[in-house]
């Protein structure tokens, strides 16, 4: 039944019938609660207590009662030792307790239950008899519910990356539960992102949602999914769609009698038949939500609070011009927005200083973890003397010459630590030193041109003066002009040879270690041009085709300068120095040799999902020649201090090693392929913008 397709006047009948049945409803419920109160006094065990217990909290109508029969049924858990059972109690008390927006103490149920779940020795401390694989499957779903009710508390507080890590790892942990779980992590996860306003996102995790529950034939949250997806339709003002949705969601929680549902879906409607200027419409289904609402006592839903219902039924009455009842429903929704913010800033702050002491335990766990380890390795470290000791008294001769052999290895070691400090700070005055033929080269076509032009200017005012002298005044004002833009060209030139200095002392100091604007295409041009002549400068014979393709969408981005040009002064030099070697014996690789280098910004198809301005957005500086490549032998050897394919006195292998620690400092990575041919150097970084 698609009831879209109906008329109003059906789906108005349908809902009234609906709320009588509510009515019926609740008295039956009281008749069940009456049953099962007798049956839990004549209850023989702990384990039929336990369970009646739970029945009560799902039939009772009271939202306090349900979550006081809940407690009962923890208490029972806790003493007869069955916390797998005891930590599905801490679930649903904090659900509860999250509806009621007591974040805190919902916060704590959740931290109790995780302790519990995550400890593999407590599978099978439960009332349902299941085998060993079942019941480490059994405690999957509980870590992946635990997981999706933190996803709830996050997304309440406002925090919705954490929120959606939560639904994620719910998401994780019932894949490896097995397929007999179910999950509604998507639904939320798309909910998620419509409150960040990213209905992209949003729209393609709920119609995943939407798939899973038709392929699952699990249809209890079909009618949120069809709401969702209609909120999303509206949001982009495809009310045409929206509306379809919101009536087969509606459709859906007749069906399956889903009172949350059906307000939810009757909420939609309000809200688009308000911005369809149909009055109405608009009316009747700001009614429904308003009898709905204090029909089932109230929360249908997260997104559905009192000043919510006010708020529907104040732009309902404003539409129908009726200035009484607008005026009553908008102070009415004044009201209890502010009871509600009021309320939501204490328990939030509340929350807050749980999340910090929270914060403090795990640092003073971490701690005592720390010294634990430490103690056993001080106990360990004193068995070993007392049975080095013990070997000493026996072999008390030997011993001796162990001693003396024991420090020439300490003075081997600290000299060995000495050199590979020198050796460190070779290196990287090495990299200076590749830079000093080609900066020599870049440096002496500004000074030429200083050189001529100042010559030519001196010339040019002889005779400026000649004909001052002659009283030609015109042509005495054509050389000045052209003193004047020799002059400009002299100035040009020499800030250009001034950036080349800048540049040199850039690389050669130690820095400061700070991040600054960096433009990273002029820094790949220029250290490139300086390495090729570097090169030059030592070896006349040798010629390189120079290819660059940059990306000018990356801009200005923050790096420590010094220490990315190192890296890439370092990179481009290896190239050079492969494509400088002879050639494969195969004779198939080209003749020409080539150093490339490309710059590109790679940006995330679901945009900002993470801290920072940029998101997920990375930006990659490739560096590749066409040499004889790196055999798959070593590949994987080459970011190891010390280690080089160079021949010996040609290289220290740690140029690679201190670019690899560089990289990762800026919380990037280098990846390398190679084959004859083709070797690629792909330095990753994160795109962080200049404010400035």
């Amino acid at each position: 039944m698609k009831l879209n397709c109906q008329s109003n006047s059906t789906i108005r009948k349908l809902i009234l019938l609906l709320f009588i049945g509510l009515y019926h409803l609740a008295n039956a419920q009281t008749t069940i609660q009456d049953s099962l109160l007798q049956a839990l006094s004549l209850a023989k065990n702990d384990s039929s207590r336990y369970n009646i217990l739970k029945s009560l909290a799902s039939h009772s109508i009271s939202k306090s009662t349900s979550n006081e029969y809940n407690e009962q049924a923890l208490r029972l858990a806790y003493k007869n030792d069955k916390l797998i059972d005891a930590a599905h109690q801490l679930d649903d008390i904090g659900y509860y307790l999250n509806k009621e927006n007591q974040y805190s103490k919902a916060l704590k149920c959740y931290y109790e239950a995780f302790e519990i779940a995550e400890n593999p020795d407590n599978e099978g401390k439960s009332w349902k008899r299941t085998d060993q694989s079942n019941q480490h499957s059994v405690r999957l779903n509980l870590l992946a519910a635990l997981h999706h009710s933190m996803g709830h508390i996050y997304r309440s507080t406002g925090d919705h990356y954490k929120a959606i890590y939560h639904y994620q790892e719910a998401k994780r942990f019932l894949e490896k539960a097995g397929p007999q779980y179910f999950y509604t992590a998507n639904m939320n996860i798309g909910r998620v992102y419509y409150d960040l306003h990213q209905l992209d996102s949003a729209l393609a995790y709920e119609l995943q949602a939407e798939a899973d529950f038709i392929a699952r034939n699990s249809l209890a949250w079909y009618s949120f999914v069809h709401k969702y997806i209609g909120d999303i339709y509206f949001e982009q003002k495809k009310y045409d769609l929206a509306k379809e949705r919101y009536y087969q969601g509606l459709a859906n929680a007749i069906e399956k009698k889903n009172t949350s549902g059906i307000i939810n879906c009757q909420w939609g409607l309000a809200g688009l038949y308000t911005a369809l200027q149909e009055p109405d419409s608009s009316l009747f289904y700001a009614k429904a939500v308003m009898d709905g609402y204090f029909t089932i006592g109230g929360n249908p839903g997260k997104d559905i609070d009192i000043s919510t219902v006010y708020t529907t039924m104040f732009k309902a009455f404003q539409l129908q011009h009726q200035p009484d009842s607008t005026f009553k429903y908008l102070l009415l929704a004044h009201q209890a927005l502010d009871s509600v913010s009021k309320a939501k800033i204490a328990n939030l702050a509340s929350y807050q200083h749980l999340t910090n002491d929270e914060q403090i335990r795990l640092q003073q766990l971490e701690k005592e973890q720390i010294k634990t380890r430490n103690k056993i390795r001080t106990y360990t470290l004193l068995s070993g003397l007392a049975t080095i000791l013990m070997i000493a008294l026996i072999l008390y001769r030997n011993n001796r010459q162990k001693l003396k052999t024991n420090k020439v290895l300490e003075t081997t070691l600290s000299n060995l630590k000495s050199t590979q400090a020198q050796l460190i700070q070779s290196e990287k005055m090495a990299s200076l030193g590749e830079l000093t033929a080609g900066i020599a080269h870049e440096i002496q076509n500004p000074l030429n041109f200083v050189n001529n032009f100042s010559e030519i200017n001196k010339e040019l005012i002889d005779e400026m003066k000649q004909e001052l002298k002659d009283g030609n005044l015109q042509n005495a004002q054509d050389i000045a002009n052209d003193i004047k833009s020799n002059e400009e060209k002299i100035a040009h030139h020499g800030k250009r040879a001034d950036e080349i200095v800048k540049g040199m002392l850039l690389h050669s100091r130690t820095g400061s270690g700070t991040s600054e604007p960096t433009d990273i295409n002029a820094l790949c041009d220029e250290y490139l041009r300086l390495a090729y002549h570097g090169l030059r400068a030592k070896d006349k014979s040798f010629n390189a085709k120079l290819v660059t393709d940059f990306d000018e969408s990356i801009g200005m981005i923050n790096v420590v300068q010094q220490d990315i040009g190192r890296v890439i002064l370092n990179i481009i030099t290896n190239a050079f120095w492969a494509v400088s070697a002879p050639k494969s014996p195969k004779g198939d690789l080209p003749s020409e040799p080539t150093v490339t280098v490309t710059t590109k910004l790679l940006k995330s198809p679901l945009g900002n999902l993470g801290a920072g301005d940029s998101g997920l957005e990375m930006v990659t500086i490739s560096i590749s020649d066409n040499g004889n490549g790196i055999p798959d032998s070593v590949l994987g050897k080459i970011f190891q201090p010390f280690f080089t394919t160079k021949p010996t006195g040609q290289g220290t292998g740690l140029g690679l090693s201190l670019s690899y620690d560089i990289v990762k400092a800026h919380g990037g990575e280098i990846k390398v392929k190679s084959s004859p041919g083709n070797t690629k150097f792909t330095i990753f970084m994160p795109q962080t913008h200049s404010k400035g």
